[in-house]
């Protein structure tokens, strides 16, 4: 049985995933999963904190939109797909905050 290695996924050739056995690939990808998780929710973090620096006026941006398609080099749609799921995070804790104070009056 082959043993598993992760480093194999990320930079494997296209002939080098036949080789791989049932249970390496299958652990393969659940591991690439975990990491892409993990790697979304760092960019959702990283765009929300962004946001809330004001770093887009900061260095000269006119808006996030704009920093992240120049930055990253992606589109406007998916700067701002990228802005609005990052967004949730901050507007849920509020809400949060208003049901709490609510409850308390």
């Amino acid at each position: 049985m082959t043993t598993h290695s992760t480093a194999l996924a990320p930079n494997a050739p296209a002939s080098g995933w036949p080789e791989l056995t049932d249970v390496d690939l299958l652990r393969t990808l659940v591991e690439t999963e975990r990491r892409r998780r993990r790697l979304n929710a760092a960019m959702r973090a990283a765009v929300a904190e962004a946001e809330r620096r004001g770093l887009a006026a900061d260095t000269g941006y006119r808006d996030t939109v704009e920093l992240l398609t120049d930055l990253l080099r992606i589109s406007a749609e998916d700067a701002r797909h990228r802005i609005e799921s990052a967004a949730p995070q901050v507007r849920s804790r509020s809400r949060k905050v208003w049901r709490v104070l609510a409850a308390a009056s």
